[in-house]
């Protein structure tokens, strides 16, 4: 890694460490560090990290990539590291810890180098939206101006249980999508699948739950829902990801029913770093 790469990552971090000391919700452990070259956040004895999944099309060219948050050490070791939200002691913790999963991701992004043109998915809790009365992407817009990223490079994933307030889903989503983030509605499937709510929510993005992919002697049944739900999805002018693709039969169902993404550990286990973005060749223009 270059020098260039360092000093600039190494102010960023002293801005958000600074920044973070005046936040509502913050502890004085809480920051963050650099470690062999990649940032890490320590929040109430843990130290998190990132790990990045590609997301791909049909033709498996990467498109971008999601984050998940990673527990380095302490306490949840090897556990699904959102079962760090749990510990959250109130809602001004668990949007500070939210924000601060956020910022972690996007600051290892720019250590990529090879993600001109490709996107970063990431994950907004559902007790922010709820916490959160108002101009939604606000805050988070402004990290991303520090790291140089703008909106349109990244995906807010957001998951709908199909109980929660119908217009106040719907207005955050809408500020989103007026800042210029892409939105996604996650494991759409799971506790909801309701069309009508999913034409109100509006989103760009729409994540069939891995219910949906089927298993092993059920994959027929699979590809028949898969298929039907794929085509009202693009009826409402909805881009569809089929996630958790976890072997060759289940990415034959996704691709037979239309999926316009694919995504899984079969498509691309999450890693430390993100896969090459190639951008498809132009056509070269007549002499």
């Amino acid at each position: 890694m270059t020098m260039e790469t360092i000093v600039p990552l190494t102010e960023l971090v002293h801005y958000f460490n600074k920044r973070n000391r005046l936040a509502r919700g913050a502890t004085g452990e809480d920051e963050f560090g650099i470690v062999d070259g990649r940032v890490q956040a320590r929040f109430r004895g843990r130290m998190l990290g990132t790990l990045f999944q590609p997301v791909v099309e049909q033709s498996g060219r990467v498109l971008g990539h999601e984050a998940y948050l990673q527990v380095l050490e302490g306490e949840g070791l090897g556990l699904p590291a959102q079962a760090v939200f749990l510990d959250a002691r109130d809602d001004e913790e668990l949007v500070h810890l939210d924000r601060v999963a956020r910022t972690l991701h996007a600051l290892n992004f720019l250590l990529e180098r090879e993600q001109q043109g490709g996107w970063l998915s990431l994950n907004v809790h559902p007790q922010l939206i709820r916490a959160v009365r108002d101009h939604h992407g606000h805050v988070f817009e402004t990290v991303l101006s520090r790291c140089g990223l703008t909106p349109e490079r990244i995906v807010l994933e957001l998951t709908d249980d199909g109980f929660e307030s119908l217009p106040r889903l719907a207005g955050a989503i809408a500020e989103y999508r007026e800042r210029g983030y892409r939105v996604a509605i996650d494991n759409f499937g799971r506790h909801s699948s309701d069309l009508e709510r999913l034409e109100t929510l509006a989103p760009d993005i729409v994540k069939l739950d891995r219910s949906l992919i089927g298993h092993a002697g059920h994959l027929s049944l699979a590809k028949r829902v898969m298929t039907d739900m794929s085509e009202e999805l693009h009826g409402l002018g909805l881009t569809v990801v089929s996630q958790c693709i976890e072997n060759p039969l289940q990415l034959q169902v996704a691709r037979d029913a239309g999926a316009d993404w694919l995504q899984g550990n079969l498509v691309g286990r999450p890693a430390l770093n993100c896969l090459p973005v190639i951008r498809p060749r132009r056509p070269r223009e007549a002499a």
